[in-house]
């Protein structure tokens, strides 16, 4: 019966994945991780664009890089993604079979892997609580809001966990097989590495093994897990041009001590609102259950949490998909010590007060992702498809559209140039328009109903910037689509009507 159990919440998981997930590479990550898939299943990572080492104006290499990318430092002309490669590789051999819609499946599948991998372990720290910790990980609205993305939180989560789980076993392979994920982890989400520490001081003290086995697990660890830095290391190089920088900057921007104050309140904030105060059980659990596995869930959490402590401050709950990684061990932390205070007041309603404690949970979590928008995200994120779609069927061959947040899902789903405004110096809005036609290219303005005010700062001395002319077209009620040529002839009395699609 529990098998049964265990394989519904599984496919479960990956239903609720393909059914709710967007399948659009919209923003600037999404775009980012398909993109890169693309060309790493093409063979071509180096395609410069030729505008970008012709035009005039300040910066024009960084114009031309759309949302998620940056000028390539070692190649003139093309791009690279900010985003770290792992999960690009992953997608990269579906996406070379079955096209880039096949990309939108790997993040289900690692879901329901991280889901299989917390239940293994929760099930080595008691055999009742492994249901239902898989279960509240399952339900919970961060990692639901992930599951339905084309982003890294789930597949670096899922490896982590997936870790923990070889590296708990008894097999004398499982530190190798835990040292391969791990190498995997750290491609996927590179500035993760120090959770391999935890997880390599528990080798080196398990308590039921010799010295000699424990140095023997940890070095295997480490030789299998050493790929993986080597690995990130060389694609660093190859992108940036120095190992120790990546898309995001150097670690002295990325990183800063003034911000763990503000970081931590959120963190604690955020967690409390998606899993309730339950989650507090975690701390209590090295008391209730002291040993060494408990000890290697709890540094894994208080590792996550050192790792985002100091980095960049955003006020999006969202952003707890930071501690994506540590959320297993939290939840089988918390589900662990219910079971041990059940049982220590009345061993026989251990069992039912965690089954029910789960099934409250689980629908708890549910009802606050639902709260928070995760089942109507492929609705609100479609507008990047549609905008996209309607740039490929209304607009010329030889458009290139002006845009800054759909740079990326316009090149993706039309095949049009774009060129990002908000890297454009604000004086050469109107000249870099009258330079791309002598090259060419017919410009259009495509902006987001919420850029509009933006884009009238940045360029308030050019007539253009006013938008006060009537757009091309309007795409699912968000986007809109200003032809420049339009504004001139409008203020002579012509007025092109505006075409609506949804």
């Amino acid at each position: 019966m529990r098998a049964f159990l265990v394989a519904l919440v599984l496919a479960s998981v990956f239903a609720s994945g393909i059914r709710w997930g967007t399948f659009v590479a919209g923003g600037s990550d999404s775009y980012c991780y398909v993109h890169q898939a693309q060309r790493w299943a093409s063979g071509r990572l180096q395609v410069p664009e030729p505008l970008a080492l012709e035009a005039p104006w300040p910066n024009a290499p960084l114009t031309f890089a759309p949302a998620g990318h940056l000028p390539w430092a070692t190649v003139p002309g093309a791009i690279v993604p900010i985003c770290a490669a792992g999960l690009s590789i992953a997608m990269a051999p579906l996406v070379a079979i079955a096209g880039v819609g096949a990309a939108f499946v790997v993040v289900p599948l690692f879901g329901a892997l991280l889901v299989a991998a917390t239940f293994v372990i929760a099930s080595r720290v008691s055999p009742r609580v492994g249901l239902a910790s898989a279960l509240v990980t399952a339900c919970s609205p961060i990692f639901l809001y992930q599951l339905v993305q084309p982003m890294s939180d789930v597949p670096a989560a899922a490896l982590w966990t997936l870790a923990v789980a070889f590296v708990t076993g008894t097999r004398v392979r499982d530190p190798a097989l835990a040292g391969i994920a791990v190498a995997a982890a750290v491609v996927v989400r590179p500035n993760l590495v120090p959770l391999a520490v935890p997880i390599g001081l528990f080798l080196l003290v398990r308590p039921e093994r010799t010295w000699g086995e424990r140095v023997r697990a940890a070095a295997t660890f480490a030789a299998c897990a050493s790929p993986g830095p080597a690995a990130v290391a060389a694609i660093q190089n190859m992108f940036y041009g120095s190992v120790l920088s990546s898309g995001y900057g150097t670690l002295g921007t990325i990183f800063s001590l003034d911000r763990v104050a503000a970081n931590a309140t959120r963190y604690v904030s955020w967690l409390t609102e998606t899993q309730t105060a339950i989650w507090m059980l975690a701390l209590a659990a090295p008391f209730l259950l002291p040993g060494a596995v408990i000890a290697l869930l709890v540094g894994m959490f208080l590792v996550n949490i050192a790792c985002y402590l100091p980095y960049v401050v955003f006020d999006d709950w969202s952003f707890l998909r930071f501690l994506l990684p540590a959320l297993p061990f939290v939840m089988i932390l918390v589900m662990a010590s219910i079971d041990s205070i059940a049982r220590r007041i009345m061993p026989w309603i251990a069992r039912p007060v965690v089954a029910a404690l789960a099934i409250v949970l689980a629908v708890t979590y549910v009802g606050r992702a639902e709260i928070r928008n995760v089942f109507r995200l492929h609705q609100l994120e479609a507008r990047y498809e549609r905008a996209g779609d309607f740039v490929a069927r209304r607009l010329p061959p030889n458009a290139i559209v002006i845009t800054s947040s759909e740079s990326g899902s316009v090149r993706l789903y039309s095949g049009r140039r774009t060129l990002v405004w908000d890297t454009l110096d604000p004086s050469w809005l109107d000249s870099s328009i009258a330079y791309l036609r002598t090259r060419g290219p017919d410009p259009f303005l495509l902006l987001e109903t919420g850029e509009d005010p933006s884009f009238r700062r940045r360029f308030a001395s050019s007539p253009l910037g006013a938008l006060d002319w009537p757009p091309a077209a309007e795409v699912a009620s968000r986007v809109r689509i200003y032809r420049p040529d339009d504004r001139e002839k409008y203020f002579k009395g012509v007025h092109a009507p505006t075409e609506y699609a949804q």
